[in-house]
């Protein structure tokens, strides 16, 4: 076991009953606990609940794992002396002090699509970058789903034509046209992501328009529409996304193994492309005179 004064932080584990993890969290924070985490138990996490998932969800094993975290030192060194009397094993490590916030803002880098469109959170960003600041709302361009439109975008863009993003989340597709000379739009459903592409325009100092209008609302077509959304929403907006489509339509978001359901929605347009990186697809369809 290793010395609680060797670290900054103690980290131990223990595997409870489901129905004892209240109790048994109460007990690490009178311990002197400063944190206490619910967890699986490795190798029995039920799969994850996908966006297109129906029915209840899968239900929860039967233990949980515990991890608590204490300051090194003397209640570390007490906290440890009566976890041993706990059933079963206990594990103990050491935690070096860390900069959270610090470390998962070096995890983001600049994103290069071309000499002439590389996106960057801000504090990475270089001149001529795109720059796009992290939050509640996706698409930062690391993502192999933004990266194919943000490629899309580059290839169909033609200034003065028109660009409909839908999903737009953090407005970065949007913005990436509008940079490109198009008249851009972004809609989302989500009133957090408009405002943050909105800021993302300032930040930037592009136009474009931001706001949660419905597609059946649209009436004009576009020369280019972008959508990177899941595999299911993509085929329940097909028929409005081909109806606002009278030039390109590219489509991302897209796992392999549902692209199908994408693919035998969309009538009236014919397929270009057909991309696949990893567990993801992209589909580039137009329309043809």
């Amino acid at each position: 076991m290793p010395s609680p004064e060797a670290a900054h932080w103690i980290e131990c584990a223990v595997v409870v009953a489901r129905g004892a993890i209240a109790q048994r969290s109460a007990t690490l924070f009178e311990l002197g606990a400063l944190g206490v985490q619910e967890d699986f138990v490795d190798g029995e996490a039920p799969p994850p609940r996908q966006p297109w998932d129906t029915g209840p969800p899968a239900p929860l094993p039967a233990r949980a794992l515990l991890r608590a975290w204490f300051e090194a030192g003397a209640v570390a060194a007490a906290a440890l002396r009566a976890l041993a009397d706990w059933p079963g094993e206990v594990t103990v490590r050491e935690v070096a002090e860390e900069d959270w916030a610090e470390s998962w803002r070096e995890g983001l880098e600049r994103i290069v699509i071309a000499p002439d469109l590389v996106v960057a959170p801000p504090w990475k960003a270089e001149a001529g970058d795109l720059v796009i600041e992290p939050g509640m709302a996706f698409g930062t361009g690391e993502h192999p789903t933004t990266r194919a439109c943000l490629q899309a975008i580059r290839a169909l863009g033609r200034p003065g034509a028109r660009c409909l993003d839908v999903g737009t989340g953090t407005g970065v597709l949007a913005l990436a046209a509008a940079r490109q000379g198009l008249g851009a739009w972004g809609v989302d459903t989500d009133p957090d992501a408009v405002l943050a592409a909105r800021d993302n325009a300032t930040r930037n100092g592009l136009r474009a328009r931001f706001d949660q209008t419905p597609l059946p609302e649209m009436r004009e077509p576009f020369e280019l529409v972008v959508a990177n959304l899941y595999a299911e929403v993509l085929a329940e907006l097909a028929p409005d996304l081909v109806r606002l489509t009278a030039g390109h339509l590219v489509l991302a978001g897209v796992l392999v193994e549902r692209a199908h359901l994408v693919e035998d929605a969309l009538g009236g347009l014919s397929q270009v492309s057909r991309r696949v990186e990893g567990d993801w697809v992209s589909l580039h369809y137009a329309r043809m005179s």
